[in-house]
């Protein structure tokens, strides 16, 4: 039985992913983190902590879809003690994702910005009409609810960079996030990214390739969290036995990176 624990369990991801573990075979929830105890998942009897410094009892594996500066701080506690990482926060600086590798080292740890299947399925296909499509103009929008506090959301981001990856360019170097006024023409080879955000949307992404003459356009729509729970589950299960290092969805659904 696989002992997990929860970052932000009283959040919307927290409350996801208890409700996806009630009934799960090999999975126990043993403890949660979260400074709002007056909003956890009904029925919720295990120990939750405003730090993980109060911990009585450590999991085998933390979930964790919190902010970075607290997925940080529990991450380094972490790696200090052993336990497994699922970390699909977003928004690290530089400097986070240098603690996050440096953290991966000690531990098994598997990041990514979404875990749901069909995201990662249409990493892959981005990266595979990016590369075949070499004229075609790239266009990424992506929407989410009203309390999502960065833009473009991680996995945009992500899919650019497959994008770019399927391409053989650095996203840092063809990157427009947002336009605004007179921008002048499209510039030949750059990744356009739009953000969306307002009401419940839980997730939309589209990547669009318009060359002269047609468009195609891939789309992912996520209409409950509980895709993205389900997938960082079986990233927990996925880690039991790994050796330390830093993994991604690629390789807990066995796709090529």
């Amino acid at each position: 039985m696989l002992k997990l624990g929860i970052v932000g369990i009283s959040g919307r991801m927290g409350h996801a992913l208890y409700d996806s573990m009630m009934g799960m075979d090999g999975v126990k929830l043993c403890c949660g983190i979260d400074r709002n105890v007056q909003s956890l998942p009904a029925g919720c009897n295990v120990e939750v902590v405003p730090s993980v410094q109060d911990l009585k009892t450590l999991p085998q594996v933390f979930v964790d879809f919190t902010r970075p500066a607290c997925s940080l701080e529990v991450l380094r506690f972490a790696s200090e003690h052993g336990v497994s990482y699922v970390l699909g926060t977003t928004g690290f600086d530089d400097a986070g994702k240098v603690e996050i590798a440096a953290c991966a080292a000690k531990i098994p740890l598997v990041m990514a910005s979404n875990f749901s299947v069909g995201i990662n399925m249409l990493l892959a296909l981005v990266k595979q009409t990016a590369a075949i499509m070499q004229d075609a103009d790239v266009e990424i929008v992506e929407a989410h609810h009203r309390y999502k506090v960065d833009a473009p959301s991680g996995t945009a981001l992500s899919l650019g960079e497959a994008a770019a990856l399927g391409r053989g360019v650095e996203l840092k170097d063809v990157m427009v996030s947002g336009r605004h006024g007179i921008t002048g023409e499209r510039q030949y080879g750059t990744i356009g990214f739009s953000s969306i955000r307002g009401g419940d949307i839980v997730g939309d992404h589209s990547v669009m390739f318009c060359a002269d003459g047609e468009l195609v356009e891939l789309k992912h729509h996520a209409s409950s969290r509980a895709t993205f729970a389900r997938g960082a589950l079986r990233a927990a299960r996925w880690l039991e036995g790994r050796a330390p290092g830093l993994y991604g969805m690629p390789e807990v659904l066995g796709l090529q990176a």
